[in-house]
């Protein structure tokens, strides 16, 4: 959570047109299989959707999909459409955009795609979505498996922890997000230790 707007609503675009969305620093011509899979898919919804933020990366997971991209990137994409509309109250759509990121991972780590050092959080973010979407039992597997896993990367205390918070007495945050005021403090704090540092050497 960043203070202020948050950075992610900003990553990629979708033409109001057609629908089709992706980065900005895309160039070149939409090939011509994408353009027609867009029009037959994701254009008839335009008239009878309003393009959310979170809608936004779920038009991104449909048309990446249909580009090649692996499951673990794909449930990745569902993961951005899901927290933005936690973020925006979107109730209709954000337990079907956190069921299509278990269904994503889970794939991905049944083929064994996911790297060595993401598959811990990947298995806690499994267990979270089925948390979030009212599943504790399944929820509470996906913990278990973070928390049996034989870890050697550098955060595993980190990810073993939070999987026994989320299982024992789950959080709405991991941790806290930062008010802007806070970071006004934080700022001012460190201004003045340079400062004085400076002061001292002078």
């Amino acid at each position: 959570m960043a203070a202020g707007q948050q950075p992610i609503r900003h990553l990629i675009f979708t033409c109001p047109e057609c629908g089709y969305t992706g980065v900005s620093t895309e160039e070149g011509p939409l090939d011509s299989q994408i353009k027609k899979f867009v029009e037959e898919t994701i254009s008839p919804r335009l008239k009878e959707e309003e393009i959310t933020s979170g809608r936004t990366w779920e038009f991104m997971a449909i048309i990446s999909e249909a580009k090649g991209l692996d499951d673990f990137a794909i449930g990745s994409l569902y993961l951005r459409a899901a927290w933005l509309s936690w973020l925006d109250g979107n109730a209709e759509d954000e337990p079907g955009y956190r069921r299509k990121v278990t269904d994503y991972f889970e794939k991905a780590l049944n083929k064994d795609i996911v790297l060595e050092d993401r598959v811990c959080w990947t298995k806690y973010l499994v267990g979270e979505m089925y948390r979030r979407t009212g599943d504790e039992i399944t929820a509470n597997k996906w913990f278990d498996k973070v928390t049996e896993m034989e870890l050697t990367h550098p955060n595993r205390d980190f990810w073993l922890d939070v999987a026994r918070q989320q299982k024992m007495e789950p959080k709405e945050y991991i941790r806290e997000p930062v008010s802007v005021e806070d970071l006004k403090k934080e700022k001012r704090s460190l201004l003045k230790k340079i400062f004085r540092m400076f002061g001292s050497n002078a």
